[in-house]
This record gives C-alpha cells, structure tokens and sequence, in this order.
C-alpha cells in the first residue's frame, strides 16, 4: 500500500481529535490550526476572531512557562552523571596498576570538569541555533491541540501540526508508526524529486494547482513513512507513489529524529486532548458567549438616539443642524432620548465574566497576586512555586518523550560532527535536571529554608553556628537553586590553607610583641611575619557535588 492510500485510512481516527483541536484554537488562537488543508487555503480564509483575549494570553503565557522551564537560556537542562559503581571498578584498576590515591583523586576532578566543558559545549550549540523557536511552536499545538511531531536533523528542529501527520501507537502508548504530508511547491525540490514528477511524454503530474501556474505556486504532496520496528526506526520518502531515491534513513530508537509528542497519555489511544480542551474549555466557551453578550449590549446602550413627537411644535431638522449652545423654540416634551435600561442585567453578566475569568487565569497559570497592603514577596513566591508545582503532570510526559530523547539525539549529531568525544555509555549518562527534576528541587530550596527559619527561632544565631555545617549547607542551597559554585564558593582545601595562614600570622604577631627587647628575636619575627604574608599557592578548584 502507497502512503498516500495509509494516510487517507489513518486520517479517520486522527480527525476526530484534529476538530475538537480546531475548536480549541478558534477560542484561542484561529490560525494556529486551519480550517482547510489544501495549501493557501489561509490566504483567502477568513479566521474567526475570539471576543475574549484571555484565551490567546493564556496559551502563550503557558507555553512561554514549559520554554523556560524546559529549556532555559541561563543553564544547561541537562547533566552528565557518572555511574558510580563502573567508577569505582575504574578506580580499583587504578590502584591496581600502581596509582597513588592523590592521582586517582586528581583523575576524578579533572573528568568532572571535562564533563562540564562537554554540558556548555552542547548549551552553546542550542543557543546558537532555532531550536528554541521550534519548541515554543510546539508547545503551542501541544496547549491547544494536544499532539504535534517534532523533527530534530543536523539543519535545526522543524514542528509538524497535527494536520499534517497520522499516528499510530501500541498499548502501552509506544508509537508504531506516522505518516507526515508535506505541501511543497516544485520549485524547492531536488532534481531526484522532479525527475518523478515527469512521465514519459515530458509532462509534470501530481501537481496540485494549476499547470499554467507559475513554478511558485505549484504544489504537490510528499509523504514521508516513519515505521519504530524493535530498537530501530526507518523512515522514507514517497511521491507520486514513487519512492524518492536517497531518502531512507534508519537510527536507534533511543537516539530517533523523530518524536512525535502529546500533552497526556491515554492507554490505547494515539492522539491526546489539548490542554485547554482537558482544563478549561468550558470556561472559555461561557467566557466567549459573555463577552460577546457584553460587547454587543453595550455598542447598543452606547448609542444616542431621540424621538420626536410627530404633532410637536419641535422640528426634528432644525435640532439636528442648530449649533451647539443655540435656542430653539419647542417644548421639552415632544423630544425623548430612548434608553435600553439594562444596565443591571449587562453588571449581572459581567460579574459572571470577571469569576470565569479568574478560573481562567488560575488554570493558565496567570500571575494573580492578591491585591492588598500587606502582600509580602513571600506570599508571592509560594504562589509561584504552587503554580509550578500544579504543572508536574506535563513536565513528566515531556521529559520522558522530549527533553530524553531531544538531548541523545543532540549529542548522537555534535559526536558525528566531531564536536563532542565519544564518551562511554556504561559510565557516562546524561540526565535532566530542570522541568520536573526543577520542581523537586524547588520542593527542596522550600524544605532548607524553612527549616533553616524554625531552626533560628528555636536555637537563635549562636544554636544554629553550634549545630550547622556552613559548607554543606551551601551546597545543598545551591544544589536545589540549580547553580554551579565552581569558582564561587571557596573549597574546603582553601579555607584550611587560609586558617592555616592566619594562625601562623597570629603567632608571628605575638613572637614579634615578645621579642620588643631583643633586638636578634625582633628581626626574626619581622621576616616570619614578611613570609607569612605572603599569599600561598592556593590549589586548584574542584567540582563540589551540587
């Protein structure tokens, strides 16, 4: 079977998913999705436009939050982490062959900075592509429409809506196998490609438009067949029913170009439901109607019109053209303003609309502070972080079915391109650390202040200086605050030679203050002194465990 023949008997489960998302985006954002298929069909559609723009704030409010989240532009969202048992099998065969434990500590330091020279290596090669562009695209459709495909190639990422693929998955929600159709004019086609489109008698087929159309505007359909057998995916390419030459391609599951996404797991199922369709379509259907209720009454109680008795002295003409502040003979009642009077029932509506809208904001995670004199930053950052923390069920299917396999493929193209080491699969491992991991950590930062804050009530300054380890409780800030203190905070090793140092200062300093009378001991002490002021040679800084 041709893949255009798959895609049309596949289409039918996709579509039912595919209209309820086109009903989402018309209370959201409409061009997100078209109504049509057919390529430039946008150009003469008119989009239907929202009454309330709550909606389209939210959606791009939510998805700028996952962006941020998943991806954030300030740190890596990801770590290498060392398997501490083949560590230590590594470490024994050092000791094996003779190698001093200074030496094996020194080999431990330096691979832990090799590792974060690796993690900025690959930031800046997202930072310096359109990956982040993408992936707000797709977390777009994925707010509205619950599903989209992402392509990850040497070149960038590329999204595929939800209108443009099928999908199929087994049980336990592992896919099967997609089908993308691609609209792409003639003119952006390799010569392998268009040599398909022509026949016999030299004549194009396929084409979509018109043939006296110019090269631009012609446009056929490419279908490119995804097919996940075991540990492998393959993929091609099809026009005209005809296989494109050079276009199979095959990787390890693991490491896929191909991810195709979804906002929730269903069993059984291979789309999922958009996040406004799952959380608060009904609000916005009801926000939708109030609204226009609202705007409509009031364009209607805005406007100005005047009766005029027909058997009155008062002449309508004469009023409408008479300057204004002139005398005009008449009686005050053969004129009468008309008034709708529903100005009750226009308040009754609104406040139903300002509840809607709150829900509307609470479930599109729109900053809503509560409005008072004693509002303390506190207050406000437990707001955020409950917000956060209200978003963990998205951050698990992300970083199982993106953020996971997004990094292996990264790091599979910057190895073939030589930019990155081959490293060893069974000591090296690369493991998110923000989304869903960032909440935790954030729990975390929580749980350290506030005990932190109860122990100083308890204990006071002095109890907390008697009972706390300084250093480690750095290291457990930073760790849940997500920062790298290489560099930053002095080491254990530092602050040793430092005391080290002020000690042999202070009893040069008390040599000194003894020896006044003797003028032998007075130079002695003088050139301890001069050497122990000295700076010492500080050791290098190692990697501490965040």
């Amino acid at each position: 079977m041709s893949c255009a023949k798959r895609y049309r008997a596949l289409e039918s489960d996709r579509n039912y998913y595919l209209e309820r998302a086109r009903t989402s985006a018309r209370l959201t954002l409409p061009y997100l999705i078209p109504l049509s298929d057919e390529p430039y069909a946008h150009q003469s559609q008119t989009f239907p436009l929202p009454w309330n723009g709550i909606g389209a704030r939210g959606v791009h409010n939510l998805a700028s939050r996952l962006l941020l989240a998943l991806l954030p532009p300030t740190e890596t969202f990801f770590r290498f982490t060392i398997d501490e048992i083949e560590m230590l099998n590594s470490e024994k065969s050092m000791v094996a062959a003779g190698a001093s434990p200074e030496a094996i500590g020194k080999f431990r330091s330096e691979f832990d900075l090799d590792l974060a020279r690796l993690e900025r290596a690959v930031l800046r090669s997202i930072e310096t592509s359109n990956d982040r562009v993408a992936v707000h695209e797709m977390l777009l459709h994925l707010v509205i429409a619950g599903n989209a495909l992402m392509w990850v190639s040497d070149k960038g990422l590329k999204c595929f809506h939800l209108n443009r693929y099928v999908c199929r998955r087994d049980m336990m929600g592992n896919p099967l196998e997609a089908i993308v159709c691609e609209q792409l004019s003639v003119e952006s086609l390799d010569d392998d490609a268009r040599q398909l489109l022509e026949d016999d008698d030299g004549e194009v087929e396929g084409i979509l438009d018109d043939d006296s159309a110019p090269e631009y505007e012609r446009v056929v359909r490419i279908y490119t067949h995804i097919e996940w057998e075991g540990k492998k995916v393959k993929w091609y390419q099809e026009l005209n029913d005809k296989e494109i030459p050079g276009t199979r391609g095959t990787a390890s599951v693991s490491e896929s170009p191909w991810l195709p996404l979804r906002m929730y797991r269903i069993d059984g199922q291979g789309y999922s439901p958009g996040y406004v369709e799952a959380a608060c379509i009904a609000d916005l259907q009801t926000a939708e109607a109030l609204s226009q209720a609202i705007a409509e009454g009031s364009l209607v109680s805005a406007q100005v019109k005047h009766l005029v008795k027909p058997s009155g002295i008062a002449n309508p003409k004469k009023l409408a053209e008479a300057p204004n502040g002139a005398y005009l003979p008449g009686n005050p009642d053969d004129v009468f303003t008309i008034q709708v009077n529903k100005a009750a029932d226009l308040n009754v509506a609104a406040q139903g609309l300002a509840r809607i809208e709150a829900r509307l904001a609470q479930a599109f995670m729109l900053a809503d502070v509560r409005d008072s004199e004693r509002t303390t930053a506190e207050e406000v950052r437990l707001q955020a972080l409950q917000i956060e923390n209200s978003l963990g069920s998205i951050y698990a299917i992300l970083t199982t079915e993106f953020q996971q396999p997004y990094v292996a493929r990264k790091l599979e193209i910057l190895t073939r391109k030589g930019k990155l080491p081959k490293l060893p699969e069974s000591l090296v491992k690369p493991v998110v650390s923000v989304g869903l991991a960032a909440v935790g950590r954030g729990n975390d930062l929580e749980k350290t202040a506030r005990f932190m804050t109860i122990l100083q009530q308890s204990l006071g300054p002095e109890g907390i200086a008697t009972y706390v380890m300084p250093a480690e409780l750095i290291r457990r800030l930073a760790g849940a605050m997500g920062m790298d203190i290489i560099g930053l905070v002095k080491t254990d090793e530092q602050l040793a030679a430092e005391q080290q140092q002020q000690q042999q200062m202070a009893m040069a300093q008390q040599a000194l203050q003894a020896g006044m009378g003797d003028p032998q001991k007075l130079a002695n002490a003088a050139a301890t002194t001069q050497e122990m002021a000295a700076p010492s040679p500080q050791p290098e800084p190692t990697e501490q465990p965040a």
